[in-house]
């Protein structure tokens, strides 16, 4: 077998296995550019599960501080009923009165603004959790489209090589002066 009979197969061989090693290559990209759509996906999810967890957490803490700052108001117009009526002053007329009258107002006035403040904070965290599970149904499409251009692309590629190398017989295309044949 003479040099230019071995450069030959080598060549055309040579062609044929980097075509092979193109594809091969274009089968990984593409396997990682789907997992990287459904990890986005998994990530998206778990991002809006814990934001509803937290939004849950946030209406329960309002409630509970809301229910102490009932309950302070109650004591502190009880101290001050009970004040008065140490005072020889009856607490169900004049000042006592309008005084613990106040003071259970301002107590549910409290109330309703912390809950206010806590359905408030619970909604953003909500809204999040939204954004999140839509980013994640966008990504795992986003990544099965980015999968199959990235296959359509690695075996062009690859095939577009084999042909120009001729590695798929004489006639296989080349350039001739800068030009496709």
């Amino acid at each position: 077998m003479s040099f230019a009979a071995i450069g030959t197969f080598m060549a055309t061989y040579g062609a044929a296995i980097g075509a092979t090693a193109a594809v091969a290559g274009a089968g990984v990209a593409t396997y990682s550019a789907y997992e990287q759509g459904q990890s986005a996906k998994s990530a998206a999810d778990a991002n809006a599960n814990a934001q509803r967890k937290t939004a849950i957490s946030q209406e329960n803490v309002g409630a509970q501080q809301a229910a102490d700052a009932q309950l302070k108001a109650k004591r502190t117009a009880a101290a001050g009923v009970a004040a008065a009526g140490a005072g020889g002053i009856d607490p169900n007329t004049g000042t006592p009165l309008t005084l613990s009258g106040q003071t259970s107002e301002f107590g549910e006035l409290d109330s309703l603004r912390i809950i206010n403040n806590a359905s408030r904070t619970a909604w953003g965290y909500q809204s999040q959790a939204g954004i999140d599970e839509f980013q994640g149904n966008q990504a795992r499409p986003a990544g099965n489209t980015n999968a199959g251009a990235t296959l359509l692309g690695g075996t062009s590629s690859a095939a577009f090589g084999a042909a120009n190398s001729g590695a798929w017989g004489s006639g296989g295309g080349g350039t001739i002066n800068g030009e496709f044949h």
